[in-house]
């Protein structure tokens, strides 16, 4: 009988092939390295991409406008101390003593109601003021010069906005007085006839314009050259 050949499945590996490496779980690639291969290239691994910095730009102050800012900044912190020290009061006299807090509340209030009265009453007085007194001189300006003052920065707010609606009204009002005061003269004396007849003068370099000579009879009196000559050509004639 002839005998069968062995299994390979069964087979023992050879001892004088290589064995295969073992892996160890060290260098295993970790979930975050299998999860950028799985959306990537198996092969590529992830790269940090530089990060661009913005550069901000460069700001020059002076000296004055750094000590504005730096007042501006404490001024800015001070009030917000006082703000917050003020609600803790409150808070405190509102959780200690009701009664008092809201005694405090009505106070307030009153305040605040005739600071609203007050300052109604003021702009009234103020609006009444201006319809006496700035309207009538913005009323007498030109169109062209009532808008450009009244687009000024600051114009009608408070005394110096009235103060400089005013003061560049009376210079706009003198120019526009000033040109309507020329051009009424030059009318009136382009109808004088006793300048129109100086000017002419003036252009003929001081050359007298002659006299008007009659076609009647010369009087007796009157001896001049023209007169001796109209006579001895009335003789001839």
């Amino acid at each position: 009988m002839q005998a069968q050949p062995p299994d390979p499945s069964s087979a023992e590996p050879s001892q004088d092939g290589p064995a295969p490496e073992a892996v160890s779980e060290s260098e295993q690639p970790g979930f975050l390295q299998r999860l950028f291969r799985r959306r990537g290239s198996p092969d590529a691994e992830p790269q940090e991409q530089p990060e661009e910095t913005e550069t901000s730009p460069r700001i020059t102050l002076s000296q004055e406008e750094l000590d504005k800012r730096i007042q501006a900044e404490t001024d800015r912190r001070e009030a917000k101390r006082a703000n917050d020290a003020k609600a803790a009061e409150r808070r405190k006299l509102r959780d200690e003593d009701p009664w008092a807090f809201a005694e405090q509340e009505r106070q307030a209030e009153k305040v605040a109601e005739q600071d609203a009265g007050t300052t109604a009453l003021l702009s009234n007085l103020g609006a009444t003021h201006d319809r006496f007194t700035l309207d009538p001189l913005v009323e007498q300006l030109p169109e062209a010069e009532r808008q450009r003052i009244l687009g000024l920065q600051g114009a009608g707010s408070g005394l110096e906005g009235r103060k400089l609606i005013v003061t560049e009204g009376l210079k706009a009002l003198e120019k526009h007085w000033r040109a309507e005061g020329a051009k009424d003269a030059e009318d009136r004396l382009r109808r004088n006839p006793a300048f129109r007849k100086q000017v002419l003068n003036e252009f003929r370099r001081g050359l007298t314009e002659p006299e008007f000579l009659g076609s009647g009879a010369p009087s007796a009196a009157d001896r001049s050259v023209s007169n001796l000559l109209r006579e001895q050509i009335r003789a001839r004639h």
